[in-house]
């Protein structure tokens, strides 16, 4: 199933130009299995969310949330807590918050902002981090994967979606029946375990 796991919509990120269903209608359009909106310190509303999962079943629908720490922004799935929606988190104490109740965390598009990661990585490693998006630099994509080999990391291709246009190009392949939070977490922590056993030759 593919899944894109990193799409803004402009009901909540004011820097996306598409709204929910456009952006779900393009994804459809393009062959994906589902999403996840991700927006900017703002998670989706419960009742909106079970309105949009009812309207494009099977198409899957997640609610996770971009956050701005420590000069970094983070990806933040499987966790609904109104309190991830404040705007003055820290790296190491996003990271507790994320590992206390089971949610999972990537860095998201690495390298953009600056030619190093802030965040101590040493000792607050993610679950995984994006290698590919449309605002990940392409030129840093062996250092990328050289950082997950390192700690351990799921690697994630997203499009970082703000419009239709960056839809489509990117996704994650993954196994299982992915139908709730649990479902997506648990695929993803399989396909870091896959990519973490593979040879270069797979």
């Amino acid at each position: 199933m593919r899944f894109d796991l990193h799409v803004h919509a402009s009901e909540r990120s004011i820097c996306a130009t598409d709204d929910e269903e456009s952006q779900i209608r393009t994804a459809q359009a393009a062959g994906l299995d589902g999403i996840a909106f991700t927006d900017h310190h703002r998670l989706v509303p419960v009742a909106r969310l079970a309105d949009l999962r009812r309207k494009y079943a099977p198409f899957r629908i997640f609610s996770g949330i971009e956050i701005t720490a420590d000069q970094e922004d983070w990806l933040v799935l499987g966790l609904r807590d109104a309190r991830l929606e404040r705007e003055n988190w820290d790296y190491p104490a996003l990271w507790q918050f994320v590992r206390e109740r089971g949610g999972y965390i990537a860095l998201a598009h690495p390298f953009r902002w600056a030619p190093t990661i802030h965040a101590d990585l040493d000792r607050f490693p993610p679950d995984a981090i994006e290698v590919r998006s449309n605002n990940t630099p392409p030129a840093r994509e062996f250092e990328i994967r050289a950082i997950a080999a390192r700690y351990g990391l799921g690697l994630l291709s997203n499009s970082d979606g703000h419009s239709n246009r960056m839809i489509g190009a990117y996704w994650n392949d993954l196994t299982g029946e992915v139908q709730d939070d649990s479902d997506l977490l648990d695929a993803l922590r399989q396909m870091a375990l896959e990519q973490q056993t593979a040879t270069p030759a797979d």
